[in-house]
């Protein structure tokens, strides 16, 4: 049976200033939590938020965790090769990556290996601009394009490559460097067929014709031709490779997996 209230006990109820019937609001909670003594304080704690907090610290401590091991194990590239206008397969790419990361002696761990054989001009010329390829293979003709524009080190200016000079004179390829003042004066033929105004030849490359390693990582241009960017920000590893691939009396291993026999 529902309780039934006079009016005049309905009026004492709401005139009543007792805990039970005031009405609750914010004002009130923030008073009442000033007015706990510390340890009842630490168990309102406990009981309204310790739990939401822990959640917090953990899903924080997970994030952060991730986040440092995504940078400390974050792989850089030890050397980049760009290879144009040939061939290979793709197996025998990825066991040439790990052949050249242990000439190098690099951490695989840390650092890779990368040789792109599916380059187009545009983006070999992006990542000439930001340092980003060291080598560039390809056949002589089209190296003509890329030496002429001085896109490589050269022995004559570069004591970096110093070392081409120990190679038989067969072996070091030449091309005369085309300026943007030959450019501009080029008033009466198309771009592409500029000529240079200095006539001097000059070794920015070295041809891997008899290089045992391209031909064993099935390498079929008749005259390919190496030349390290002068954009390079791995100088060092790209020296170290250019002579490794003229090294024919140093033997190459290449662990080729699930080749078929």
């Amino acid at each position: 049976m529902a309780m039934q209230f006079s009016e005049e006990d309905k009026e004492k109820l709401k005139n009543d200033s007792s805990e039970i019937y005031r009405k609750r609001t914010e004002e009130t909670n923030r008073q009442d939590i000033e007015q706990l003594t510390g340890k009842a304080r630490w168990q309102h704690f406990a009981d309204y938020y310790l739990k939401i907090v822990v959640v917090v610290v953990v899903v924080a401590a997970i994030l952060i965790v991730g986040l440092v091991r995504s940078v400390t194990n974050r792989t850089s590239t030890a050397l980049y090769i760009a290879i144009q206008n040939d061939a290979f397969d793709e197996k025998k790419i990825e066991a040439f990556e790990e052949a050249i990361g242990e000439y190098l002696k690099i951490n695989p761990d840390k650092e890779i290996v990368v040789v792109n054989t599916a380059c187009s001009d545009q983006q070999l010329q992006t990542f000439f601009y930001a340092g980003t390829a060291d080598i560039l293979i390809t056949d002589a003709e089209n190296f003509e394009h890329w030496g002429a524009a001085q896109y490589f080190y050269d022995s004559e200016h570069n004591k970096e490559v110093s070392f081409y000079k120990d190679y038989d004179e067969k072996y070091l390829y030449r091309t005369k460097y085309i300026t943007g003042e030959d450019v501009l004066n080029n008033k009466e033929k198309e771009v592409n067929e500029t000529e240079a105004s200095d006539q001097t030849a000059y070794n920015c490359g070295i041809y891997l014709t008899d290089s045992e390693k391209y031909r064993q990582i099935g390498g079929g241009l008749d005259y390919p031709v190496l030349g390290i960017a002068n954009t390079t920000e791995n100088l060092a590893e790209a020296k170290a490779f250019a002579k490794f691939m003229m090294d024919n009396s140093q033997k190459m291993e290449l662990d080729v997996k699930n080749e078929k026999n």
